[in-house]
């Protein structure tokens, strides 16, 4: 299991998703990546969250880079692609629609935790509103 609190290097990103350090580097220009500043610096969460879902839609929804660059991108998203192409939710796709090898990915639970929480928040503030 991947722990979601941890400050990530280059190396140790690339570590989390397999790949070296130059693959890594390959990355950034499609997935939008901010490498940081200076030498050794490190990746935001924010940035790690952007890593994932490119990981996601280039490992397991299988999409090339330019794929990702020219049609995820423009669409607003990975979950928004899905649902203009697939006609289904991000959260669906990794959920109900991938073999039990890939849902037990690491990252890929890791993705789904997060759209888990996101929904709990916004959950939350529609009730929270609704009281005022």
């Amino acid at each position: 299991m991947i722990c979601e609190n941890v400050i990530y290097t280059q190396k140790t990103l690339a570590e989390r998703y397999g790949i070296s350090i130059s693959a890594l580097q390959k990355w950034y220009p499609y997935a939008g990546i901010v490498k940081p500043r200076k030498r050794g610096g490190y990746f935001d969460a924010a940035t790690v969250e952007i890593a994932d879902v490119f990981y996601v839609a280039t490992k397991i929804r299988r999409l090339t880079y330019k794929e990702y660059l020219q049609q995820v991108i423009p669409a607003g998203g990975l979950d928004a692609y899905l649902q203009k192409v697939n006609d289904l939710t991000l959260y669906n796709f990794l959920t109900k629609h991938i073999s039990d090898e890939e849902k037990n990915n690491p990252i890929v639970q890791s993705v789904i935790r997060r759209i888990e929480r996101n929904e709990a928040y916004q959950q939350s503030g529609r009730d929270f509103a609704g009281v005022a």
